[in-house]
């Protein structure tokens, strides 16, 4: 239990010093915002600004890059030089993932529920008492692409190769997930492959909940979310061996 605790508070000091939690998390999802926000104005009806949109469909995407953030996370003690301490430390491997996951959970999920609180109050959102559950499914969201996200970077060798690989899926989805504009068809085809993607069904839901008072898919969405981020605690305590440490890339970062 000690050794869970350490970890977790030293995960969680790191992420909150690094400037990948700040930049993806709290000055990108807030610039967009603003950005798309104001260039779109007036392209919305009364009931739904532009500004309003966006801070709902911004979380989202935002979130999703945290796959990014979390998987830079999983090799951290390759890239600070500190992977012969945890070789020889007493430390268990299943304390290492669950703290890593953890960690990133959590403090990247505040910075969404800053941003979130600050449009609510800012834009007028009118959530009312359905903040807990946009909370709710953002903070499932969070929990599931930051486990998936260590459980890729503990096994990476390069960063700067998955971050451009891992780049391409999380774009497409949130082009065809409605994230930079609303998307609609009567194509049979073409709204099947919208539904493939995960943030059409957390966008959807999150405005069925705000707007039509219909929060069964919410629950349902963050269930499976929760579902998914289980799965890939599970698969990365049971994977993950410390020797990974010893393989990790930032020479191009570093240059």
């Amino acid at each position: 239990m000690n050794g869970s605790y350490h970890m977790f508070t030293f995960d969680f000091k790191r992420r909150i010093k690094s400037s990948f939690t700040y930049g993806y998390h709290l000055i990108f999802p807030v610039i967009m915002i603003l950005l798309l926000g104001l260039l779109l104005s007036g392209q919305f009806g009364e009931r739904l600004s532009s500004f309003q949109y966006y801070a709902l469909v911004m979380l989202p995407f935002c979130t999703t890059l945290a796959m990014i953030t979390s998987a830079y996370a999983g090799k951290d003690e390759a890239y600070q030089k500190t992977a012969y301490r945890f070789l020889i430390a007493p430390i268990k491997e299943k304390d290492i993932v669950i703290a890593k996951i953890l960690s990133c959970t959590i403090s990247f999920g505040m910075c969404n529920i800053l941003v979130l609180v600050i449009s609510w109050i800012i834009f007028s959102i009118p959530m009312g008492s359905s903040v807990l559950e946009i909370i709710l499914l953002l903070v499932s969201e969070t929990f599931c692409v930051c486990a998936i996200g260590i459980y890729i970077g503990l096994g990476m060798k390069n960063f700067i190769i998955l971050k451009n690989f891992l780049n391409i899926p999380i774009f497409i989805c949130a082009i065809i997930g409605g994230s930079f504009y609303p998307i609609g068809t009567s194509n049979s085809v073409l709204e099947v492959v919208f539904h493939l993607s995960p943030l059409t069904w957390v966008n959807r839901s999150i405005f069925l909940c705000i707007y039509d008072n219909h929060s069964e898919i919410l629950w349902i969405t963050s269930f499976i979310l929760l579902a998914i981020g289980g799965l890939f605690t599970f698969a990365g305590v049971r994977s993950f061996q410390k020797e990974e440490f010893l393989h990790g890339d930032l020479l191009r970062i570093q240059k």
